[in-house]
């Protein structure tokens, strides 16, 4: 099983593709600040691995799965680390910023089988602003790997 690796996004990413291993689909979770009516808040999007141009057909819906996943199980934070995450965007100016990223790769190893696996990344000022982030993504990264048939390496 992929471990958490805190790590910049470039190398993440980079770590995840060694070889030829390619996407099957995944999830950025993006925040940024915005004012609704005078109040300030947060706005999370969840964004495909790529770029919306760049998404093939067959990756949307995959994409859509484990947005859904993301949402109910990650994303679900207590009031207190929504506004220590409130503060974390005010404190970025308000600018977009990647807190979290799941993403499923698929290779094939030389013995012809296919090596599929779960990679996530935290962002590390998220980690300190919600203590509870790890279990969850940990506990979406298993069930992913339970619905893929992945064996559990721990």
């Amino acid at each position: 099983m992929a471990e958490i690796v805190t790590v910049t996004e470039d190398e993440a990413a980079k770590l995840a593709l060694e070889g030829d291993a390619i996407i099957l689909g995944g999830v950025e979770v993006h925040v940024q600040f915005v004012r609704h009516k005078g109040n300030p808040g947060i706005q999370i999007d969840y964004k495909p691995p790529f770029g919306p141009d760049d998404c093939p057909d067959w990756m949307e819906d995959i994409n859509n799965r484990i947005a859904g996943l993301c949402r109910s199980m990650v994303m679900t934070m207590k009031d207190h680390a929504k506004k220590r995450l409130l503060d974390l965007v005010e404190q970025d100016g308000g600018k977009d910023r990647m807190i979290y990223r799941l993403f499923v790769t698929s290779r094939i190893e030389d013995d012809g089988s296919r090596d599929k696996q779960v990679h996530d990344f935290i962002d590390p000022d998220f980690l300190r602003v919600d203590a509870g982030i790890a279990k969850r993504a940990k506990d979406a990264r298993r069930e992913i790997e339970r619905v893929l048939g992945i064996k559990d390496s721990q």
